[in-house]
């Protein structure tokens, strides 16, 4: 089985402390210390260096990024980069100890993939998850169904470094969208796509209605900003916007269908109301954005 050199390309903002969970996962990885390297891409790199408490590995660089936006951070760490295979992760993910071995072997096994897409578990900081972490539990980071449509989010994304080549980079003036975006790119140029559950990430579920706000706006712009359709006048995008909010019943049926342990029914009722909140937040950030045009 062939050991690549993999590259990992972590782009981080002000997040040292989570960042310094997931540089500690990594020193712990099975697959050997001297085939990947790490670059951590320091996105504030002026009102927030990297605190000297925090001793990064032999195999591990840090760079800096003054453009703002991950995504400039990540094309930052491809310019740099010397493996073969580029992973992402994100500064707050925790990768389990497998998780390069897993995706390098997924590539020697399934030769016809030149992408993947690992799995995202969710966890929570308290042993019972609030109807806040919940939302997460049940709505972040599907990513079988992303790779089903051909992307990856890169909180757990892999791919040969030519594709980067041929495709090119993220764009860089997206602060949302640029991984959808770029995937839809490397599937118009036939870099095919697999799903890798055994090659994952934990994530950190939100924990407050703000934080799940500001995703829902970042990522309402960022649609907005790479959507190139032409959806009529301001009159006719906001009577789609009044479509959108209205209750959508099969994510209704999903919240409650949800199983797991600890999850009652006023949470789920909860998390209801939350979906609607947040779902009409973003497609009102979209519209905001859309009208300005």
């Amino acid at each position: 089985m062939k050991n690549h050199f993999v590259s990992i390309i972590i782009p981080t903002y002000k997040d040292w402390p989570r960042l310094e969970l997931c540089l500690n996962a990594l020193k712990k990885q099975s697959y050997p210390q001297d085939h990947f390297e790490i670059l951590v891409i320091n996105n504030a790199p002026i009102e927030d260096p990297l605190p000297k408490k925090i001793q990064l590995a032999k195999n591990c660089r840090l760079l800096i990024e003054k453009l703002p936006g991950s995504y400039a951070a990540r094309n930052k760490g491809l310019n740099e980069c010397k493996g073969e295979i580029i992973g992402f992760t994100d500064s707050d993910c925790i990768p389990d100890l497998l998780w390069i071995e897993n995706a390098v072997n997924f590539f020697n096994k399934f030769p016809k993939y030149q992408r993947m897409g690992g799995g995202i578990r969710i966890f929570s900081k308290n042993k019972l998850p609030s109807f806040v972490e919940w939302y997460d539990y049940i709505f972040a980071f599907p990513q079988e169904a992303y790779v089903r449509s051909g992307n990856a989010v890169t909180a757990n994304m892999f791919a040969y470094k030519e594709v980067f080549r041929n495709v090119g980079f993220f764009n860089d003036k997206l602060m949302s969208g640029g991984d959808y975006q770029w995937g839809k790119l490397a599937n118009k140029n036939g870099y095919k796509i697999g799903y890798a559950p055994e090659s994952f990430v934990n994530h950190p579920a939100r924990s407050t209605v703000s934080e799940l706000v500001k995703k829902a706006k970042r990522v309402g712009e960022g649609q907005a900003m790479f959507n190139t359709t032409n959806r009529g006048s301001k009159y006719n995008r906001s009577l789609a916007y009044l479509k959108l909010v209205k209750p959508r019943f099969w994510e209704i049926k999903k919240i409650f269908a949800y199983y797991s342990d600890g999850i009652n029914f006023l949470d789920k009722f909860f998390v209801v109301l939350l979906r609607h909140y947040i779902t009409a937040t973003g497609d009102y950030a979209k519209l905001k954005y859309e009208n300005k045009k």
